[in-house]
């Protein structure tokens, strides 16, 4: 296949796609197997893959050490590389080794680190680009409008960037013909997201518009149909009602039927006398940890909403549990932390639930370490650590010799085909 051919070929075949796994360095591309879409990417006789995309968002990068060789071991032509996707990382500036890609004309940089607006200029050396993104990043803190970008950029960046940072009333000069070639890319990018385009429908869209309408939210309303469909005092029925409603009803974002048997298995196999749960939410996973607590078992949870944790509150006495069993405290978990021992009697906790802001796990794990509230042997469990993921608190827990790490692999409840897990850590002791 001559250079013209392979070209006009490979710009549309789809992405290498090593997005959301967690990779901290450009080294474990090489062992990671890429995410597979519907269609396969095309390799040549050399194994390597035809695509001229690659799609690294959504990772744990700090910098692209080695990127050149990565890319020649997976790209069978890696000067044609035109899209190259790093959003959502933790890089701290514009790599050079970029500027190598002269064929590059798509970079996706934004929700990143990167602080000097001038890391831009390096950029001036690739004569085809031609869409960046950058917001999400501290140099948005330096721009405040398109007039101290264009005085920062060198004029050879800011003249060929200028039209993708015009105001969108003068995007509409677009012809139609540039506009039907990205026809094909738009319409694969729906079918291969379809299930994340569904999930988005059912968790916003419609819930924005049933709380208009309604007056209540949506936990409220899952509590309402508790009330007249499960048997007060047995907890296994109001959690199979639960699940029939999000099912059936309004999809309640909650742990669901799989990932609970997982949650149970773990606490029985544990069975902790203290056990600390962050992100009570509705109180789903609140019943089946307070389900599979030891005789004589406590179970303390926090919620920083006060209105669902009122919801909660009603779901868990429902379930015949009492405040002995199950103490539900109402507040943010960075301030919570600090006060369990004094305040609420917790001096160890023998297993914790981190399922609120996956953001926040890192930060309220090393909390916990640091009040010495972890004692040696404890069990953390992470929910939702794959989707939408917490890669910060994954590198962490799998590169601390304090923990012993495992991932049980899992999909969203009635999203099956959006993988998501829950993350095991045994805690080896602060030595």
């Amino acid at each position: 296949m001559n250079k013209r051919n392979y070209m006009n070929t490979s710009v549309q075949e789809p992405p290498l796609d090593y997005s959301f796994r967690s990779i901290h360095v450009t080294q474990d591309l090489l062992s990671e197997e890429p995410r597979t879409g519907l269609r396969p990417v095309r390799h040549a006789k050399s194994g390597k893959s035809m695509t001229q995309s690659l799609w690294l968002n959504n990772n744990v990068l700090t910098d692209l050490r080695d990127f050149n060789h990565a890319v020649s071991q997976l790209l069978e032509h890696p000067e044609n590389l035109a899209w190259i996707d790093l959003s959502f990382n933790d890089l701290t500036s514009i790599d050079p080794v970029l500027t190598t890609f002269f064929n590059l004309s798509v970079l996706y940089l934004h929700g990143n680190s990167i602080q000097r607006l001038g890391e831009v200029n390096k950029l001036a050396a690739l004569p085809r680009l031609r869409s960046l993104t950058l917001h999400g990043n501290p140099i948005e803190e330096e721009k405040g409008s398109s007039r101290p970008w264009s005085q920062a950029l060198c004029p050879t960046v800011w003249k060929r960037l200028s039209r993708s940072l015009q105001p969108r009333a003068q995007v509409g000069t677009m012809s139609p013909a540039i506009a039907l070639a990205f026809l094909p890319l738009v319409v694969t990018l729906l079918v291969r997201y379809r299930h994340y385009f569904r999930l988005l429908v059912r968790t916003v869209l419609l819930r924005s518009l049933r709380d208009c309408l309604s007056g209540l939210r949506m936990e409220e309303r899952a509590f309402s149909y508790v009330l007249t469909h499960a048997l007060p005092g047995d907890p296994g029925h109001i959690l199979t009602t639960l699940d029939h409603w999000s099912s059936h009803c309004e999809y309640l974002s909650h742990m669901g039927p799989a990932k609970g048997q997982i949650l149970m298995r773990l606490v029985e196999e544990k069975a902790p006398a203290s056990a600390l749960e962050l992100g009570t939410y509705c109180g789903y996973s609140t019943l089946l940890i307070a389900r599979a607590l030891p005789p004589g078992g406590r179970l303390l949870t926090v919620e920083r909403d006060p209105r669902t944790a009122a919801v909660a509150e009603k779901l868990i006495r429902l379930a015949g549990f009492d405040e002995h069993t199950v103490e539900l405290i109402v507040g943010r978990s960075e301030e919570v932390i600090p006060r369990l021992r004094t305040q609420y009697q917790l001096s160890r906790a023998d297993l914790v639930l981190l399922a609120h802001r996956p953001r926040c796990y890192l930060r309220d794990l090393q909390l916990l370490e640091g009040h010495a509230l972890l004692p040696a042997g404890a069990t953390v469990l992470a929910d939702r650590v794959l989707f939408p993921g917490a890669p910060r608190f994954l590198q962490y827990a799998k590169s601390c010799s304090r923990y012993r790490c495992r991932l049980h692999h899992t999909g969203l409840p009635d999203f099956p085909a959006i993988k998501d897990g829950i993350a095991q850590l045994t805690y080896a002791g602060p030595g």
